[in-house]
């Protein structure tokens, strides 16, 4: 997974870089970066600014805009934002991690969380040492924090039902109905021309089918499927006359 704007509490040299990455915004530095020294390690209690570029405009006249230069403070304007947005942005990814890359293997999933709820406890046991941002904002960090404590904890997360239920489940089709359909779709132009592979990667992520014990099944390799497809030319004979038998039904409403 990605680099997560909560990393950069788990102790003063992660915090550093933080400080060092808001630095490089600066429009001084993105100018002339190569011709500077780099920025020295250490930690800034007190606040600090850099320089940014900031549109205005001067009339209602769309063509008098123009572009000043504001100073923007790291404890004071960034730093609270990047504390607001740590639940989100951490969670997006996590949920997204398990569903397209552990959904199938329980054994690593366990492993997995397990390693985040240490990783996200020793976070937050730690986090006095960032006393000096202010207890207002030290209270939205921990706050922030405790979010992510609960959602790591979920017992659903082991729930492979749950973790299927973004995705639509097709009933009395299986894997073959599903690429057969699509892979006419794309044949009779009902939708664009999608290659195997990115039509595979759509289809696995939104849809189920029910195995034979009606559990929701997830897919995979569909795009070595709809490629098989293509090099015969020919579709699933067994799957065009289930698809058909359920499409004659429109006559019948």
């Amino acid at each position: 997974m990605k680099t997560f704007l909560i990393d950069y509490f788990k102790d003063e040299q992660s915090f550093i870089d933080l400080q060092i990455n808001f630095l490089k915004e600066d429009y001084n530095y993105q100018m002339y970066s190569d011709m500077l020294p780099s920025f020295e390690r250490k930690l800034l209690k007190d606040d600090f600014f850099i320089t940014v570029q900031v549109p205005s405009q001067s009339s209602s006249n769309a063509k008098d805009l123009t572009i000043e230069f504001s100073k923007r403070y790291f404890y004071e304007s960034h730093l609270p934002l990047v504390v607001k947005r740590l639940v989100t942005d951490y969670l997006e990814d996590f949920y997204n991690y398990i569903r397209e890359d552990l959904l199938e293997n329980q054994k690593e999933r366990r492993k997995f969380l397990t390693d985040q709820k240490k990783y996200i406890s020793s976070i937050f046991e730690n986090i006095n040492q960032f006393e000096f941002i202010g207890l207002s904002l030290l209270n939205e960090l921990k706050a922030q924090i405790i979010e992510i404590e609960k959602a790591v904890h979920s017992p659903t997360l082991y729930n492979d039902k749950y973790l299927k239920q973004d995705k639509l489940t097709l009933h009395n089709w299986n894997e073959t109905d599903l690429v057969t359909f699509f892979h006419f779709l794309r044949t009779q132009k009902v939708i664009d021309y999608i290659p195997d592979v990115e039509l595979g990667r759509f289809l696995e992520r939104n849809f189920c089918v029910e195995n034979e014990s009606e559990e929701a099944s997830s897919l995979d390799n569909l795009n070595k499927r709809l490629n098989d497809y293509k090099n015969v030319n020919k579709l699933n004979d067994r799957s065009v006359k289930r698809l058909s038998e359920l499409f004659k039904k429109f006559f019948k409403l």
